[in-house]
């Protein structure tokens, strides 16, 4: 029966007050909802790429050798604790017929390692047959013929009989880089491993069971792989010398092989060259005998019968010495082939001898294209999840506390009778504790579910087109909805509890009066008599309420300021995310174009070009190249390293900033300059050495001296001169920097093309290409940001909403009052709203401040080691943030004002009686 009557009570409670009821419900539902739902959408993007890593069984590292790879190393590697390894071979293909650089790989049927899903068609049965990859299904059908003329190939025509997808390309549009054609691989392709004609592997792939049972993105398996890295790289050290002898070897022997062949012919040539240069120097004094003879009896019987007697015999010495002459030329021009040859040898064995020991590189998945971006994505919505939700659900907490906390304040006199009935504090609490419950109930439910379930969805259709990944898990993380379930009971069971304990403690006499109202005080700004004796009545009523009921100001300018600094930060985020690129390529960079030369000495014949084109404004060379940051215990990243003496021309194409002072930097003498996030990532300062690795593999120390503004990936800028001196060899420019005016997509494509049909160019990369790549990253972020707006914008309302009614219900006798005395409706509306514009403006402008500390400290968490993000909030930031804001607060005053027109003045001045 009381179990009964306590529902019944808690149900007509409800009713009475079902706005506040269901105000209590959304507050904790929002605040669930983004809390649990940010913090879900990070893990669960993890937890889809693991998934699919798990399914599809992606290797853990990928090793590649300077002098290629054999079943040595293979045995060498498969010999550690754990360890499955894979040989495969790949390389680069300029396939001219679609004008695509494509990445060939070897297939093989019993592979456990990087399995392929196939999206149409079916896997290779043949060796003629071949499947390419999913991205190009638009330019190759199934039941084409793919022509790969290669030297590593037995044959050249294949039939495309399928369209696959791997976990080696994470991202749909990225697939890495190669040192033919353009530069740029548009996607890949599997042959059958029996059609490869090649002395080595090219890749060893190599995972371990360890690993294998580690999220791919935990602080964990990061640290495993590192040392399995180590571990990787300790058992190939041994192999780097022997690699070395091996080919050399094996070179030798080829080398003088030939060299003994080549000898045998040269002493053959030059025993020919002298037999044909005596039988010459014979056939000659012959000759010259006969014809002397000729001579003299031309003289004595006449020119005619010497003619008739020795002609012949001269004729036929002259065919044969001139048959000698031409055996001799023949025989010198093969001694000059011989040269050539010797030279070919010699050089060939200069080579040979210059030969460096091989080196072994070990890339771990972060090295797969898109795997980085994949990972940066998930770590920013992270970072993001650490601080925005987290504000936001304190905001609803302490709006839920209050609105908890005023309900059991105004059943004073409820609990007051119950008491003096008789009822044990227990039995009267249950009925507040079953209204709290049951309100976090529904409001963590519904917040659980659509955060958990909903919202990683809704992100995760926004931003799917980027990835390969065909189906988005979902999972319940408990931490996350523990805390969000504690949160949400403290706020509403926790307050109620509070109060109770303390109205609980009092007696029935003192429950069933009325609180004496707070004591009448002079406010200060009283004191300020300029000021106050310009106020009207109304204005000093409003003002002495403000600061009579401090409790109450400061609970809403805090509630107002929260939501507005909450705008205000998803205003910053949008504006923030797309900034590193405004900052990188208008403020930083100002070349449009980098051209990337096939040889050396090409630059006059590339640069002729570009000048002949009026929309080139002007070509700078430098030598450019992506080499390998390698420091011990750390994986390797990749950096742009720029190289040129000219640096007064530099400073027109590139603005070096200090990373601190923002005063302009020059390329020091001797050392680099270096971007921030090259020393936050291998904890390295000015002064210290950074090693770094050449794309042919040599590995060079170079001095840090300062450190540069920059927000996209790595960079590193040093003199010609000192990395002469580093590298003890000589270079030249192998790339252009280009000014341009502003070109269409079909002007940058005409003079790529022009450029490398002209054979001294490699590629050409337009910044325009970079800036639309980074647009999609950045578009990634922005659903997460566009929700956050959303839901703040619609916390703001409910909390205005809430804290005016809260407000209402405390001073409802002193409205009833003042309308007794004769105020008009809009005159009693004004009485609260004065009050309300105040704490409106206050609490924006606080917001402002609010916003910025926020988005501040977002950013900070969010910048990754290849981007980093400036705090920028532009002002229509402010500006909608303010207005929004604004615009809530009027909404809830006109309903405020509609349900002050319906007080009933009597019901409210007896309600203490």
């Amino acid at each position: 029966m009381k179990i009964d009557l306590y529902l019944k009570s808690t149900f007509i409670d409800i009713k009475k007050s079902l706005g506040r009821f269901i105000a209590v419900v959304i507050i904790i539902l929002m605040g669930v909802l983004l809390f649990v739902g940010i913090k879900s959408v990070g893990p669960n993007l993890e937890l889809t790429a693991d998934n699919y890593f798990t399914k599809y069984h992606l290797s853990d590292f990928q090793v590649v050798s300077t002098l290629g790879l054999t079943e040595e190393e293979q045995r060498v590697v498969s010999e550690l604790p754990g360890a499955q390894v894979e040989m495969g071979h790949n390389f680069s293909y300029i396939d001219e017929t679609h004008n695509l650089i494509l990445q060939v790989y070897s297939y093989q049927t019993d592979t456990k390692q990087n399995n392929l899903e196939v999206m149409k068609g079916h896997l290779p049965q043949k060796a003629n047959e071949v499947v390419v990859d999913y991205q190009l299904k638009e330019t190759y059908s199934i039941g084409d013929t793919l022509t790969i003329q290669d030297d590593n190939l037995k044959q050249t025509i294949y039939q495309v009989v399928g369209y696959v997808q791997t976990a080696l390309y994470m991202d749909v549009d990225e697939r890495g880089v190669t040192n033919i054609g353009e530069g740029v691989v548009k996607g890949f392709v599997y042959l059958p491993e029996e059609n490869f004609e090649m002395d080595a592997y090219t890749t060893m792939y190599v995972s371990f069971s360890e690993l294998q049972q580690e999220s791919s993105f935990s602080k964990v398996y990061e640290t495993r792989s590192l040392e399995k890295q180590t571990e990787i790289e300790d058992a190939l050290n041994p192999r780097q010398s022997a690699r070395l002898n091996e080919i050399k070897a094996d070179a030798q022997a080829e080398l003088d092989k030939n060299q003994a062949e080549l000898n045998d012919k040269k002493k053959q040539l030059t025993d020919g060259v002298n037999q044909i240069e005596a039988g010459l120097s014979e056939i000659t004094k012959q000759y010259d005998q006969l014809k002397e003879q000729s001579d003299m009896l031309a003289m004595q019987i006449g020119e005619e019968l010497a003619v008739s007697q020795f002609g012949d015999g001269l004729t036929q010495l002259a065919d044969k010495k001139a048959e000698l002459t031409q055996q001799l030329a023949d025989l010198t021009a093969n001694q000059t082939e011989l040269a050539d040859a010797q030279q070919q040898l010699t050089d060939a064995q200069a080579d040979l001898d210059e030969m460096k020991k091989a080196r072994f590189i070990v890339n771990n998945q972060a090295s797969n294209p898109g795997y980085t971006e994949y990972q940066s994505l998930s770590e920013r919505i992270d970072a993001i999840a650490n601080v925005f939700p987290v504000f936001f659900f304190l905001i609803a907490i302490l709006i839920t506390f209050t609105t908890i906390t005023r309900m059991v304040e105004e059943n004073r006199k409820e609990i007051g009778t119950l008491k003096a009935l008789g009822y044990r504090n227990g039995e009267i609490a249950s009925k507040y504790i079953l209204y709290t419950l049951l309100a976090a109930f529904i409001g963590t439910t519904l917040g659980v579910l659509i955060g958990a379930k909903v919202l990683p969805l809704v992100v995760f259709e926004m931003q799917k087109v980027n990835n390969i990944f065909p189906v988005y898990t979902t999972k319940f993380f408990p931490i996350p909805i523990l805390i969000a379930v504690l949160s949400a009971l403290g706020s509403t069971l926790g307050s109620a509890l509070l109060v109770l304990s303390r109205n609980l403690r009092e007696k029935p006499t003192a429950l069933l009066m009325p609180k004496a109202p707070k004591a009448g005080k002079r406010v200060f700004l009283e004191k300020i008599t300029p000021i106050w004796n310009r106020l009207n009545f109304f204005q000093k009523v409003t003002y002495r309420n403000i600061f009579r009921y401090k409790a109450r100001m400061i609970l809403t300018i805090m509630g107002i300021a929260g939501c507005t600094g909450l705008m205000i930060a998803g205003f910053g985020l949008n504006d923030s995310i797309s900034a590193p690129v405004d900052k990188q390529f208008n403020e930083l960079v100002h070349y449009q174009a980098i051209v990337s030369l096939s040889e050396e000495g090409n630059v006059d014949k590339a640069t002729a070009i570009l000048n002949e084109h009026s929309q080139v404004n002007e070509v700078m060379p430098v030598y450019s190249e992506q080499m390998t940051i390698r420091e011990k215990h750390k994986a390797g990243q990749f950096a742009t390293v720029t190289i040129t003496d000219d640096l007064t021309d530099l400073e027109k194409f590139v603005t070096l900033h200090d990373e601190k002072t923002g005063k302009k930097r020059n390329v020091p003498k001797t050392g680099v300059l270096i971007s921030p996030r090259i020393a936050k990532t291998y904890e390295v300062a000015v002064g210290d050495s950074l090693a770094l690795e050449t794309s042919e593999g040599t590995l060079i120390e170079v001095k840090i001296k300062g450190m540069i503004e920059n927000y996209l990936g790595h960079v590193i800028y040093m003199t010609q001169t000192y990395y002469e001196s580093v590298m003890k060899q000589p270079i030249t420019a192998n790339t252009l920097l280009v000014k341009t005016e502003k070109q269409t997509n079909k002007q940058e494509q005409s003079l790529a093309e022009e450029l490398i049909d002209s054979g001294a160019v490699l590629n050409t990369t337009y910044i325009s290409d970079q800036i639309a790549k980074q647009a999609i990253a950045s578009e990634s972020l922005g659903s997460i940001v566009a929700i956050f707006i959303i839901l703040s914008g619609t916390l703001a309302f409910v909390v205005l909403y809430n804290l005016t009614n809260i407000n209402i219900s405390e001073r409802e006798r002193e409205l009833a009052t003042i309308k007794v005395l004769g105020f008009y409706d809009k005159e009693v509306t004004m009485h609260i709203i004065r009050e309300n514009v105040v704490f409106t403006i206050i609490g924006i402008l606080i917001g402002f401040v609010v916003g910025q500390v926020l988005t501040w400290f977002i950013l900070t968490m969010a910048s990754s080691d290849m981007m980093v993000f400036p705090m920028i909030i532009k002002r229509n930031g402010y500006l909608i943030s303010a207005l929004m804001t604004a615009i809530f607060s009027g909404i809830v005053m006109w309903v405020t004002h509609v349900k002050l027109k319906h007080i009933n003045m009597i019901e409210a001045l007896k309600s203490n009686e």
